[in-house]
């Protein structure tokens, strides 16, 4: 098509700021966060979020004041009044302060939109002029006019709202000398918000005419939501950006709402943890942390290991502070006499689950909405639901993640303004963390495990409540006493309370109880699902080996002439061929985990046997170029070869795995070893060059759902231990030296090996 030489212009109509505000900004509490991290950009040291009645949807109002350093007329004309400006990637930090600032895309105008009709902005810089915008939102909506057509009201005088004893004088002087204890700002002093000389300065939104009901709920979850902005201060071992110098005060209006007024501040549950993991973790991918466990009052050093290809992690240097805590009402007894603004256990545990979320905060200011309740960005959920005796549930976990924007230039905020772009870093920073996490469950497990009852089962982490369904777990129902004793001893206190407590302990141990049986349930349908694949996925893969078989020959008959064709069909025959046999690797990795009977043991090579099993870790094996050596004496055995592919399977599985977290430059290798001892009974060493097995977990490994991988279920090595048991009368245990530096595993075979 031929082109000619005019120009034409994309032009917006007016109505693109309305959609822009609804897809951009995803909710009021979202809004409100953005005009506050404006303030914190602008260098203020104190935000009051205003509410002004009747708070339902069309009426009642929102300020937000501020007493940062404020604008210019001609900064508002040409920057708050640019959309999408890049005045934040020109001035990265505050012009005062130096705070690394928050807004970088020049949006922040659309959270006014989405949280009122009607925006009245006033501003005034020290000793300047003051200026105010009316923008009325539904201007943009009505009619077909383009977005330069809309006019905005604009007027600069003399300063009136910040002028000495103006309304912003009398307001913040009387809020910091009501409340200035709270402020928690050195540089706030009560006499005098405005620093310098005195002379008022900073910014008000008002928002008139709001876009939703605010009730008791909606204010709360926004109030749990800000109090997250700024983290808790970093434990001293950590070199965290200090919490910078900024408060945040909410007022509400007289009436069922008015106790939620105040400072913002983190829960004081957040400082009483059953697990606390504070650490770093440098750019090199080398972390080191200090586990706290409560139940001990005692503090271990651990270092922190990342699979191959996050030893490097492309995310950036972070530092960490994790919090957990166990539910159950025996856990949380010792919090309730603690002053956290929680009168019972009920209570304790609802605070924390409001708490509970995993915070992001670059240069010490929150990254929406990694730490809001709900938001599962690490899958501790998912984690859980795979492994509940050793995971901890995202409502159990309060974490605080640091990083800074030139530390960490590959973690990207979305243009929205929520979570991070998907993206390489984006996954490491994951996997670090879950890396980290996983080994404060680890501690958390042999905790509970010295805790265990009598019988030597681990208590079982779990939520509080649930529904007990039908049959044998409808008995264990305290409602009967429960309506006795309202009817009979509405008054006494105490009494009521026990109950309450004695019903939270009977609904956990259900709980506990219907996990377990859950999990079995899951390994027994997971085997005949694994099953269904492996008969159906064999079936398939014959066919296709029939049809490259077919293929092959139709190369073959091609004339010379066509050999370009030839080379090509050669070509596809060798793609499928390369996936049909990863297919058939895999198959056989998994079928382990079938529910197919025994065969019949038969006459094997042992040494053969297991050369057939490890082929399934070909792929592994060279990618993590791991030296693998079978050696000793080989056996001729009588047994079944599929015992002998869950052992090695299991445990080259294992070796792989630990490998994989050396540095590149160091040497790996894996030995097994096979012979036969003089009683008649086999051998399988299994050593690898790996880290080893920790002193304080070697007592751990052979629990069933035990495990130190971040997203281990903690089978493997039980599932061996049961078949060289209960199959072969032996034993498989962990040896304190072997041919090789790292961990070493002997399986011993002593009935029916021929």
């Amino acid at each position: 098509m031929d082109v000619g030489g005019d120009e034409v212009y994309l032009r917006p109509r007016a109505r693109l700021m309305s959609t822009l505000g609804e897809e951009l900004i995803s909710n009021e509490r979202v809004a409100l966060t953005e005009l506050v991290k404006n303030a914190y950009d602008a260098d203020a040291s104190l935000v009051l979020i205003r509410f002004i009645g009747p708070l339902v949807e069309g009426q009642g109002a929102i300020e937000v004041w501020d007493n940062g350093h404020g604008m210019s007329p001609d900064t508002v004309r040409g920057t708050w009044l640019e959309i999408a400006t890049s005045f934040r990637q020109r001035a990265p930090r505050s012009e005062s302060l130096g705070r690394r600032v928050l807004g970088a895309k020049g949006i922040g105008r659309f959270s006014a939109a989405r949280l009122a009709s009607v925006t009245e902005l006033t501003t005034r810089r020290v000793d300047g002029s003051e200026t105010t915008l009316l923008i009325n939102w539904g201007d943009f909506v009505e009619g077909e006019s383009y977005l330069d057509q809309v006019p905005v009201n604009w007027r600069v005088g003399d300063p009136a709202v910040f002028a000495p004893w103006g309304e912003a004088d009398l307001l913040l002087d009387d809020l910091l000398e009501r409340y200035g204890a709270g402020a928690a700002s050195a540089s706030t002093r009560v006499s005098n918000p405005w620093g310098g000389d005195g002379s008022p300065h900073g910014t008000l939104m008002r928002l008139n005419g709001l876009r939703q009901t605010w009730d008791d709920y909606t204010v709360t979850l926004l109030k749990r939501s800000l109090s997250r902005l700024l983290p808790p201060p970093a434990p001293t071992e950590l070199s965290a950006p200090e919490t910078p110098d900024f408060a945040i005060f909410l007022e509400l209006p007289s009436g069922e709402l008015e106790h939620h007024s105040g400072f913002v501040a983190a829960s004081e549950a957040l400082a009483h943890p059953d697990y606390r993991l504070t650490g770093a973790v440098d750019a090199e991918g080398r972390g080191r942390f200090t586990l706290y466990l409560a139940a001990e009052e005692s503090t271990t050093e651990v270092d922190l290991r990342l699979p191959s290809e996050a030893v490097r992690p492309a995310c950036g240097p972070l530092e960490v502070d994790i919090r957990a805590w166990d539910l159950e009402a025996q856990s949380l007894r010792r919090i309730v006499d603690l002053d956290v603004g929680a009168r019972n256990i009920s209570e304790v545990r609802k605070l924390i689950r409001g708490n509970s979320g995993v915070a992001l905060y670059r240069d010490g200011f929150r990254v929406q909405p990694f730490g809001e309740p709900g938001y599962d960005w690490l899958e501790f959920d998912q984690r859980r639901v795979n492994n509940p005796t050793m995971r901890f549930s995202n409502n159990q976990v309060a974490g605080f993640v640091y990083i800074t924007a030139d530390g960490n230039p590959g973690l990207q905020d979305r243009s929205h303004r929520e979570g991070l772009i998907d993206s390489k870093e984006y996954e490491d920073l994951k996997k670090v963390l879950t890396t980290a996490v996983s080994a404060l469950e680890t501690e958390r497990y042999r905790v509970r495990r010295k805790q265990a009852a009598p019988g030597g089962q681990p208590r079982h982490p779990s939520g509080a409540g649930g529904d007990r369904g039908h049959g044998v777990f409808s008995s264990f129902n305290l409602e009967p006493l429960r309506k006795v004793v309202g009817e009979r001893y509405a008054d006494d206190a105490v009494l009521g309370r026990a109950l309450d407590e004695a019903t939270e302990t009977i609904n956990e141990s259900v709980k506990k109880v219907q996990e377990i049986l859950s999990q079995f349930s899951r390994l027994a349908t997971l085997g005949t699902l694994v099953d269904v694949v492996l008969h159906d996925g064999r079936s398939a893969l014959t066919r296709i080996a029939y049809v490259l078989q077919e293929l092959d020959d139709l190369v073959n008959g091609i004339p010379s002439d066509r050999e370009p064709l030839k080379d090509e069909l050669r070509d596809i025959h060798a793609g499928f061929a390369s996936q049909e046999k990863a297919l058939d690797r895999l198959f056989t990795r998994i079928q382990p985990l079938s529910g197919r009977r025994r065969g019949r043991p038969r006459s094997i090579s042992l040494q053969q046997t297991i050369r057939e099993a490890v082929s399934v870790y070909e792929g592994e094996i060279k990618k993590l170029n791991v030296d693998l050596v079978i050696g000793g004496e080989d056996a001729m055995v009588t047994l079944d070869p599929g015992d002998v592919n869950q052992v090695i399977v299991n445990l080259v599985g294992n070796a792989l795995f630990w490998l994989s977290t050396q540095e590149e430059n160091e040497e790996r290798q894996v030995r097994i070893d096979t012979g036969r001892l003089p009683d008649g009974s086999v051998e399988i060493v299994v050593s690898d060059s790996g880290p080893g097995v920790r002193e304080e977990i070697r007592d751990l490994i052979f629990d069933t759902y035990f495990s130190d991988k971040e997203d281990g279920i903690g089978l493997g090595l039980s599932i061996a231990g049961s078949v060289v048991q209960d199959f072969y009368d032996g034993d498989l245990a962990l040896m304190s030296e072997g041919p090789l530096p790292g961990a070493c595993f002997r399986a011993t075979l002593r009935r029916s090996v021929g």
